[in-house]
C-alpha cells in the first residue's frame, strides 16, 4: 500500500535534485572553459621580438645588398695563349713575392720568338746593307757634282779668255759665243746635278727612316715575345693570399686569361648594389651601416658606378673598422645607405616584417592578449621603421615574423 511522502521528505529531494543540477551546470562550465582555454591559440611573448613605439629621429635610409671583398685583390692573366703544365700552389695559400705560383707551355711560344728572332736579324741586315747602298750612291753624286764644278770653272775661264782676245783681234765673235754657250749649259747641268744630290738625299733618309721604323716595330714586338716567354712561369707579384687559381693541368688558356687572384685578406670592403631608382639618393660620401648578423659595421660611400647595368646601380662602402673578425670574402651583407632625417616621428624597431613603405597588419598587445590591427608604416632607417598611422607611443607590437596566425584576429599571451 503506497506511503504519504511527508513534506520534509519531498524538500530534501527537491535539494539533492537542484544540487545535482547546479553541479553539473559548474563540472560543464568548467569543462567547457578548458576546452575553449585548450582549444584557443597562445602565445610565448618570451618566444619573440617584441618593439616598443617611441617617438625621436629618423635617419632614412636606401636598403641595398652587398657582399664582402678585399681591399686590394690583383688579377693574373696568361701572357700567352697556351696549356697549364704545372701548378705549384692551392686556394688559400699564402705567396711570397717573386714566388711561382703555375707554369704554362712555353714550346709554341718559344718556337714563335726563335721565328721573329730570326726574321729581326735578317730585317737588321737588309737596313745595313741598304744603309751601305744608299751612301755609296750618294758618295759618287757628290764625287760627279765636284767634276762637273771644277768643269763649270774651266768654261766660265775659257769665257773671259776668249773675250780677252776678241778684244785685241786675236779672236772672233763666232768663238766667244761658242765659250759662252759651253759655259751656260755646264752650268745648267750643274745646277741639275746639285737639286738631283738633294732630292736623293731627302729620299734616301725618308728610305732610312722607314725602314728603321718597320725595325723597331719588329724589335719591339719581339722582346714583347721575349717579356712573355719570361713570364709564361706565373709569379706572385707580391706577397698576398691566392684567392683563385685555374689548378686544371693540361687546360688551354687564351691569352688574357684569368688564371689567379691574389688578395690581401688584412682588411676588405663592401661592393654593394641597389635599384637605379634611387640614384638620386646615393651620393659619395654618405654614410652607412652594413649589417652581419647581430653586428653593425659603420662606413661611407666610395665610387658609386655611373652606368645603369640590369636595373641596378653598384657601389663600393669603405668600412671605418676594415679588419673586423666578422668580414670574410663573398659574405653577403645587409647595406643601409643614409640620405636624410627626420625628427621627432614615431618608430618602430626595424625586423624581417618590414618590406617597404605601405600598409602591414600588426600584432599589438592588448593587457593579456596580442590583437591583430592594421598600420601604415613610412620610411626606414638601419634600427627603426616609420610609423605614420595605426600605432601609439609605447605600444608594444610583435616584430617577429606571424605569418603562421595570419587567419587569426587575436591571440592568448601564454
Amino acid at each position: 500500500m503506497d506511503r504519504i511522502i511527508s513534506l520534509e521528505e519531498r524538500r530534501k529531494r527537491q535539494r539533492k535534485f537542484y544540487l545535482k543540477v547546479v553541479m553539473v551546470g559548474v563540472v560543464g562550465g568548467v569543462v567547457f572553459m578548458l576546452l575553449v582555454n585548450l582549444l584557443y591559440p597562445k602565445i610565448n611573448l618570451k618566444e619573440l621580438n617584441v618593439g616598443i613605439v617611441d617617438r625621436g629621429t629618423l635617419e632614412v635610409s636606401v636598403y641595398a645588398i652587398g657582399k664582402v671583398v678585399p681591399s686590394t685583390e690583383e688579377v693574373i692573366s696568361s701572357p700567352v695563349s697556351s696549356k697549364i703544365l704545372k701548378v705549384y700552389k692551392k686556394i688559400g695559400d699564402r705567396v711570397k713575392k717573386d714566388e711561382p705560383i703555375l707554369q704554362l707551355d712555353l714550346e709554341n711560344i718559344r718556337t714563335e720568338y726563335d721565328t721573329k728572332k730570326e726574321a729581326l736579324d735578317l730585317q737588321w741586315s737588309k737596313l745595313d746593307l741598304q744603309k751601305g747602298t744608299i751612301e755609296n750612291e750618294l758618295a759618287e753624286m757628290k764625287m760627279q757634282i765636284d767634276i762637273d764644278r771644277m768643269m763649270l770653272e774651266r768654261a766660265r775661264v775659257a769665257v773671259i779668255n776668249e773675250r780677252y782676245l776678241d778684244s785685241i783681234g786675236a779672236s772672233t765673235s763666232e768663238k766667244v759665243q761658242q765659250a759662252e754657250l759651253d759655259y751656260t749649259i755646264k752650268r745648267m747641268q750643274f745646277e741639275q746635278l746639285n737639286r738631283k744630290y738633294e732630292n736623293q738625299q731627302r729620299t734616301s733618309k725618308s728610305e732610312i727612316r722607314s725602314l728603321e721604323l718597320d725595325f723597331r716595330i719588329a724589335k719591339r714586338n719581339t722582346d714583347l715575345l721575349y717579356k712573355k716567354l719570361g713570364e709564361a712561369q706565373i709569379l706572385s707579384p707580391r706577397e698576398a693570399t691566392l684567392t683563385y687559381i685555374n689548378d686544371q693541368v693540361g687546360a688551354s688558356v687564351g691569352e688574357g686569361a684569368e688564371v689567379a687572384i691574389l688578395s690581401d685578406l688584412s682588411s676588405f670592403r663592401i661592393e654593394a648594389e641597389v635599384a637605379d631608382s634611387y640614384a638620386d639618393k646615393l651620393l659619395a660620401g654618405n654614410r652607412v651601416n652594413v649589417k652581419i648578423g647581430r653586428e653593425k659595421l659603420e662606413g661611407t660611400v666610395g665610387n658609386v658606378t655611373p652606368s645603369v647595368k640590369n636595373g641596378v646601380i653598384n657601389f663600393t662602402v669603405l668600412l671605418k673598422n676594415n679588419a673586423h673578425p666578422k668580414l670574410r670574402p663573398g659574405l653577403t651583407v645587409d647595406v643601409y645607405v643614409t640620405y636624410s632625417l627626420k625628427e621627432d616621428v614615431m618608430r618602430l624597431d626595424m625586423g624581417a616584417y618590414y618590406a617597404g613603405k605601405g600598409d602591414y597588419e600588426m600584432w599589438v598587445v592588448d593587457n593579456n592578449e596580442v590583437k591583430k590591427r592594421k598600420v601604415l608604416l613610412g620610411e626606414n632607417s638601419f634600427d627603426y621603421v616609420e610609423v605614420v598611422e595605426g600605432l601609439q607611443e609605447g605600444e608594444q607590437v610583435i616584430i617577429s615574423n606571424m605569418g603562421r596566425y595570419r587567419d587569426k584576429e587575436r591571440l592568448k599571451i601564454q
